[in-house]
């Protein structure tokens, strides 16, 4: 799955360079039609803002992660590559000012020339020598920035960092998908001048005990509802479906008691296939994901020489692929096959990308949690590319015997298909693992189930007979 926001014929434009060269079209074109459009993590930062340290910009005495400020300190920082209206909040201290006037001026910069200022002066300071958050706000393009802070004569400050973030923030859950004990906490995070709306326990409205249980904090752009699992959710069973409504958008995600059995069905011998799909997406989707759906269609029994394991995962950008690398740990598969929702076409995917990246799409794209990604390498000490290790000919062969019409693709997408394939090949060296998007459907019968099922199962039976020869 690559993603969708705003309207067809936007995303249509947005990801027209996408098309891969040699071909006619690109078959995942169309593959944003959907959208409409964190919590702190352990640094304490929101988990969608980009942080540059002030220690990797400014010259001067550093003390307890600060850069003690004397003189004017710029260079460039992460984050502006995102499209739209962002935000970049310096950390800062003041030490000493002056008796009254201007304190500081912060720029936002684009090769040197001002792109937006702010200015701190004594008549806005709260207080000497307490941590504040200096906000400057612009309208980005994409293109690359730079911060500027320059203390005023008389001034000494110290310089922590700067974080950019989307100043049109909705919602994230943390800590995402994945196993959680009762004492274990969850929080909502959303822009400081909204409340919930809605909580969902698997379908069920905890609206109420969530507000009556949860302590809120509140910071300059955020607030936070944190809550133990056991006060969510005191009556889960082994997987617990949260939906959260607020802020103008929605997000989910799933709570386990325990990782996923390496349940392999079929044969019973031969190779051990691990298949995965995904759940709905966007998180306030109203239709079914065609990949969960076809995986869980597969009829084990059709299988020749192999036995399959089924796990349907998160769309989220860190979760989706730990779940999958962790069952690949657990389970040992032989063969792993990924399928995600797409655009028009069977698109059958030739390579990976070491990037995860929205910040294309005005005000970027989040996945099921909220979580918003620009231009961040998925892992900073792999290569830039992995190249599939599924036999491409052999599946495409199969599927144009069952009368589809597959096609040969070289962009994923930088959304969480290609986090889940870039993790799949990864952890699969010297096996066969790769991903194949299906054509984006909204209407599943019998007739269409039954059709993506055995899409599925001539992918794995073609990768299977191509292992034995």
């Amino acid at each position: 799955m690559r993603l969708e926001h705003f309207t067809a014929v936007t995303v249509a434009a947005a990801l027209a360079a996408c098309a891969s060269s040699g071909t006619t079209s690109d078959p995942n074109a169309g593959l944003l039609r959907d959208f409409l459009d964190g919590k702190y993590d352990g640094a304490g930062h929101p988990i969608n803002a980009i942080v540059t340290e002030a220690e990797a910009l400014c010259q001067g005495s550093v003390s307890d992660g600060a850069v003690e400020l004397a003189a004017a300190c710029s260079g460039s920082v992460n984050g502006g590559q995102q499209v739209g209206d962002l935000i970049a909040s310096a950390r800062l201290r003041v030490d000493a000012h002056p008796a009254s006037g201007l304190i500081a001026t912060i720029d936002v910069t684009d090769n040197g020339a001002t792109l937006a200022t702010t200015t701190l002066t004594v008549d806005t300071l709260r207080s000497d020598g307490a941590w504040l958050d200096v906000p400057v706000a612009w309208s980005s393009n994409g293109d690359a920035i730079g911060i500027r802070v320059t203390p005023a004569a008389g001034a000494q400050l110290a310089f922590d960092y700067v974080e950019v973030f989307p100043s049109r923030f909705g919602l994230v859950i943390s800590p995402g998908a994945g196993v959680v004990a009762d004492s274990d906490h969850v929080t909502f995070e959303l822009p400081a001048d909204r409340a919930l709306d809605r909580v969902e326990v698997d379908g069920v409205d905890v609206t109420a005990q969530v507000t009556a249980v949860a302590t809120v904090q509140t910071t300059a752009y955020r607030k936070i509802y944190d809550l133990a699992v056991a006060d969510l959710a005191p009556n889960r069973g082994d997987v617990a479906d949260i939906r959260v409504d607020a802020a103008e958008t929605a997000a989910r995600t799933t709570l386990r008691r325990t990782v996923p059995t390496c349940n392999y069905e079929g044969g019973g011998t031969g190779a051990k296939v691990l298949v995965t799909g995904f759940q709905p997406f966007p998180a306030d989707g109203t239709h079914d994901n065609v990949s969960g759906v076809a995986v869980t269609a597969l009829d084990p029994s059709s299988l020749r020489g192999a036995s399959v394991m089924r796990l349907v995962i998160p769309v989220e950008y860190d979760r989706a692929p730990a779940e999958v690398t962790d069952a690949i740990a657990r389970c040992a598969p032989d063969i792993v096959i990924s399928f995600g929702q797409g655009g028009d076409a069977i698109a059958l995917e030739q390579t990976a990308y070491n990037l995860q990246d929205t910040g294309e799409v005005t005000g970027g794209v989040p996945d099921n949690r909220g979580v918003i990604r620009a231009a961040q390498p998925i892992d900073s000490a792999a290569a830039a590319t992995r190249a599939t290790l599924l036999p491409l000919d052999a599946i495409n062969s199969a599927l144009v015997g069952l009368g589809e019409q597959p096609q040969l693709s070289t962009d994923p997408g930088r959304y969480v298909c290609n986090n889940v394939m870039f993790a799949d090949v990864g952890a699969m060296t010297g096996k066969r693992a790769g991903f194949i998007h299906l054509p984006y459907t909204e209407e599943f019968d019998a007739a269409n189930r039954a059709r993506f099922g055995k899409i599925v199962a001539a992918a794995i039976q073609a990768t299977v007979d191509s292992s034995q020869k």
